[in-house]
C-alpha cells in the first residue's frame, strides 16, 4: 500500500512539474519578445516602443516577433528584419555609423569646446586679476582722505 502511495505522488509530482515547465516557455518567449520590442520604435506613435505602444501596428510587430523567435532566429537577426524595412529610424538605439554617428560625437564635442573655453576665459581672468591696474596718484588721496574722514 505505501508503495502504491508513493508511485501516484511521485506520478502527481511528475505532472506538477511537466505542467510548470509547459507554462514557463511562454512566459519566457513573451519576456524575450518584449525585450526585443523595447529596441523597436513604433512607426505609428514615434515617442514610444513597440512595446509600450497599444497600436494595432505595433501589436503585429510583436507578433512577428514572436513567430520569428519560434522559428529560432536571434535578437540581431529579428533587429536586422525590422531595420532592413524601416530602416536605422526604426531603433531607437540608432546605429553608431555614418550620419547617425553625429548623434552620438557632437554632444561630446560640444562639451569639450565648452570646457575648453571655460578653461582659457578662467586662465585669461586670473592673469588680469594679478595684473597692477594703473591709477592717478590724485584719485587714490581723494579716496584715502574720505576714507579717514569716516572713520569712528
Amino acid at each position: 500500500m505505501g508503495g502504491v502511495r508513493l508511485l501516484r505522488f511521485g506520478a502527481g509530482l511528475a505532472c506538477l512539474l511537466v505542467l510548470a515547465a509547459a507554462l514557463a516557455q511562454p512566459v519566457e518567449l513573451d519576456t524575450r519578445v518584449f525585450a526585443i520590442a523595447r529596441q523597436l520604435r513604433c512607426p505609428v506613435c514615434t515617442s514610444e516602443s513597440v512595446a509600450d505602444s497599444s497600436v494595432e501596428l505595433a501589436q503585429q510587430m510583436r507578433q512577428i516577433i514572436k513567430a520569428q523567435l519560434e522559428e529560432g532566429r536571434s535578437e540581431r537577426e529579428i533587429l536586422a528584419f525590422f531595420q532592413a524595412r524601416y530602416g536605422d529610424w526604426i531603433l531607437l538605439d540608432p546605429p553608431k555609423r555614418g550620419l547617425h554617428l553625429l548623434v552620438w560625437v557632437l554632444p561630446v564635442a560640444g562639451a569639450a569646446v565648452g570646457v575648453g573655453a571655460l578653461v582659457v576665459l578662467g586662465r585669461r581672468w586670473v592673469r588680469r586679476s594679478q595684473e597692477p591696474v594703473a591709477v592717478d596718484p590724485e584719485d587714490v588721496a581723494r579716496v584715502r582722505s574720505e576714507l579717514e574722514g569716516r572713520s569712528p
